[in-house]
């Protein structure tokens, strides 16, 4: 794919504003494996419609305002389906294709049920909290401190720090350096918690939103297992958005699942409210 269809589908991010389904294009971009599996339909010169499928087997995909037909979006499910089987194929897995959408987006979850995506129990719970003034900071346990992440640090450290705090292997090597490759990325905001002893005890990614310099993020956030329920995670929180208001950001969101009782439970703690919520979906793959 060349720079002009690239820069055709950020137009048609652009054009679609708050109603796009695809926050992080310029993250998974940074992924060859999703550069690769890019791509697009067309209406003439026009582009109609395009789809990738991530690391982790999540079909994206936006279509044009008034693009939509039904043989359109089969074909992209028809086509993602063919890839994440594929890539079963060289795994050896069995793995299922996903999607996820927001819950008021009736359009999107017709187009995934009418091509046989089923919904799933798991969502994704975003948070917001409004600032007028410097946060509250909560402090460090005792002997525990923090920093931001530096040129130094091992990226295979950071990658264990989160695969640890959240017992899953959802983070690779390649997800942390596209995440640290994309244009929102400031170290300065990719927060480290240090135990007594100098190891990584847990970590918050902040950034400040692309489109709107008003807006900032804090996630995702872990604590490693041994140095959990301490306040670790609170300290870390409110420090990351004492360095985001002190950059011009008024509204701090976040993210987490409607699994994660523990990371809910930190944002109400915290102030956050519930703004919005994402339906899971996924499709069983026939080889």
């Amino acid at each position: 794919m060349d720079m002009a269809e690239f820069d055709d589908i950020r137009a048609l991010l652009n054009q679609l504003g708050k109603q796009a389904s695809i926050q992080d294009f310029e993250e998974h971009i940074q992924l060859k494996s999703v550069r690769d599996s890019i791509r697009t339909w067309r209406k003439g010169h026009h582009l109609a419609a395009f789809a990738y499928v991530d690391d982790f087997a999540n079909l994206w995909f936006e279509i044009a305002p008034g693009l939509a037909n039904r043989k359109m979006e089969s074909e992209i499910v028809g086509w993602a389906g063919q890839i994440q089987t594929q890539r079963n194929v060289e795994s050896g897995e069995n793995g299922t294709l996903d999607a996820t959408c927001e819950a008021k987006n009736k359009t999107r979850i017709s187009i995934l049920e009418q091509n046989g995506f089923v919904k799933q129990s798991v969502r994704s719970l975003q948070y917001e909290r409004v600032l007028t003034s410097s946060f509250e900071q909560f402090p460090f346990p005792a002997r525990y401190t923090w920093r931001s992440v530096n040129p130094s640090d091992r990226i295979e450290d950071l990658v264990n720090l989160h695969r640890q705090s959240f017992g899953t292997d959802h983070m690779t090597v390649e997800y942390r350096q596209a995440m640290m490759h994309a244009p929102q990325y400031v170290m300065d905001l990719d927060l480290l918690a240090i135990a007594p002893d100098g190891s990584l005890a847990g970590f918050c990614v902040c950034s400040v939103d692309e489109t709107d310099s008003s807006v900032g993020h804090a996630d995702p956030i872990g604590v490693h297992p041994l140095h959990q329920h301490k306040g670790l995670a609170k300290a870390l929180v409110s420090t990351g958005i004492n360095l985001l208001f002190q950059r011009g950001v008024n509204r701090v969101q976040t993210g987490t699942s409607s699994e994660n009782l523990t990371m809910q439970a930190l944002a109400n703690s915290l102030g956050f409210q519930l703004t919005s919520e994402k339906i899971w979906f996924s499709l069983e793959l026939r080889d």
